[in-house]
């Protein structure tokens, strides 16, 4: 389908007006929309309400000159070019002409070979302009599609013990600038998907970026700013972040770890804000940050880290008694430190630290709730309790999760062919499975041997190809009919899988 074109004329003789409007429109006949003003307040309002793609300008109009309305329509929205109409080839408004960028002047009477030519060139230019905005949407588009995933791989890569997770690289393909950053948790009642995406809403508000992911009730968060932070900075914005939860109705207890200042750093801002949630929760306290814990409490977080990293090392190499002589020594250093409810929380964080490294648990696992953990009775039903739920991660590890993910695959495809012609998403997908974004799409691809967005885009098609071999309906009509958003971009993706144009298609 070719391209059609809006033409504003802002010319005083209604004679020379007509003629040139009649000449584009028996001539030009991409030039679909042809309006004309008589005079500069007329030109304005139709140029906010018409947005046209060309404007052709008399200089000598009554009142304000044709110079000083550019002048105005360049400070409103839009992306016209402007081409100057004069009976005579100033230099002077010449030299203004170009101050205003515009694209070329036209001396009177204006014969059809000259306003051809100039017509052809900003056609050209227009198209080019238009290729370049629709490549970036189409790629913002896709960066949009799988930012979600990244995101939550980047949060688990830093709140695992994985070191070669190219953490700063995410961020660079994320198009995040990176000088500094720190991590914070959150813990309390109505922890889920609305609470983090008011987390980034206040966040973006006070000038940082943040991203983050939900691991056994616990909101792990990362702040990420362009410019060098200080602590200082941090406890006046975590205190007033702290402050308009508690206001919004949403009381946590908030653990915060000291600034990073590259990306390696945040895991350890991660441990320290995991070690400061703790004391939070232990005390009763809406805010912590790292140093303030007593002293017994920040010498722990070393060993806890360490002693997570050697059960995850276990797991992976599918050594259950590995796992359980790391629990016991564990439970046995920590009773004798603490009291039970303290024994309670360090159980309970040890845990989500290991679980952090699997996120596939989100679909094939089960993990413990922390009700769960803090309904045990006793330090051996504690650790049977960890024991049982780790192990079982063993066991997935051999193939027994296979039969989960091929029905997990089975019934997005089935949501997929159901509602493509809707506004499905792989977010939706994920949040219908309950299952986490990286492990539906690693599903996915592992399953059908293409991502989610190839999956889905191939479906509209066919669909499309359905429709427009009926013949009963305008490309148009197909394009929405069967999912898109806009028909420019379905004419795009249908020739790119099609070989040809939705309206040269026959069936």
């Amino acid at each position: 389908m070719s391209r059609t074109y809006r033409v504003l004329i802002v010319e005083d003789e209604e004679i020379e007006s007509s003629a040139l409007a009649m000449m584009l429109k028996y001539n030009r006949p991409e030039m679909e929309d042809i309006r004309c003003a008589a005079n500069g307040i007329q030109a304005l309002e139709i140029y906010r309400d018409m947005q046209p793609d060309i404007v052709l300008m008399d200089i000598n109009l009554p009142g304000v000159n044709g110079l000083d309305v550019i002048r105005q329509m360049r400070l409103l929205p839009g992306t016209a070019y402007f081409v100057i109409i004069s009976a005579h080839s100033q230099f002077s408004y010449a030299q203004e002409a170009m101050r205003l960028d515009v694209q070329d002047f036209l001396v009177k009477p204006i014969r059809l070979e000259d306003i051809g030519r100039v017509l052809d060139s900003l056609i050209q230019e227009i198209e080019q302009t238009r290729t370049q905005k629709e490549h970036a949407a189409y790629q913002q588009a896709k960066m949009d599609a799988i930012r979600p995933v990244l995101e939550s791989d980047c949060v688990l890569s830093i709140a695992s013990l994985r070191s070669n997770a190219p953490i700063a690289t995410i961020f660079d393909f994320m198009q995040i600038p990176v000088v500094s950053g720190f991590v914070f948790t959150l813990r309390g009642e109505g922890i889920g998907g609305g609470l983090l995406r008011e987390i980034k809403a206040r966040m973006r508000n006070m000038g940082l970026c943040c991203i983050g992911e939900i691991i056994n009730e616990i909101c792990v968060c990362v702040a990420l700013s362009g410019e060098e932070l200080s602590g200082t900075q941090i406890r006046e914005l975590m205190g007033y972040f702290s402050q308009a939860l508690c206001t919004g109705g949403r009381p946590c207890q908030i653990g915060v770890g000291s600034v990073a200042d590259c990306a390696d750093d945040l895991r350890r801002s991660y441990e320290q804000a995991m070690a400061a949630s703790r004391t939070a929760a232990v005390e009763g306290r809406p805010l912590v940050f790292h140093g303030e814990q007593h002293p017994e409490e920040q010498s722990s977080v070393a060993d806890m880290a360490e002693t997570a990293a050697k059960i995850v090392q276990h797991i992976r190499l599918e050594r259950p008694e590995g796992v359980m002589e790391q629990l016991q020594s564990f439970f046995q250093s920590v009773q004798l430190a603490s009291s039970y409810r303290m024994t309670q929380e360090a159980a309970y964080w040890l845990y989500v630290m290991v679980i952090g490294n699997f996120p596939q648990t989100d679909a094939e696992f089960h993990p413990l709730a922390a009700q769960q953990i803090f309904a045990t009775q006793d330090a051996d039903a504690l650790r049977d309790l960890l024991a049982k739920s780790l192990l079982r991660l063993i066991d997935l590890q051999t193939g027994t999760g296979d039969v989960r993910a091929n029905q997990i695959v089975a019934r997005a495809i089935q949501i997929v062919k159901q509602r493509f012609q809707e506004d499905v998403t792989l977010v939706s997908v994920a949040e219908e499975l309950n299952v986490s974004l990286f492990y539906l799409s690693k599903l996915f691809r592992k399953h059908t041997g293409t991502n989610f967005t190839e999956y889905l885009t191939q479906l509209r098609v066919e669909h499309a190809k359905s429709l427009l071999a009926a013949g009963e309906m305008s490309v148009k009509e197909v394009a929405y009919a069967a999912g898109f958003n806009s028909q420019s971009y379905f004419s795009k993706i249908f020739k790119k899988y099609a070989g040809v144009a939705p309206s040269e298609y026959k069936g």
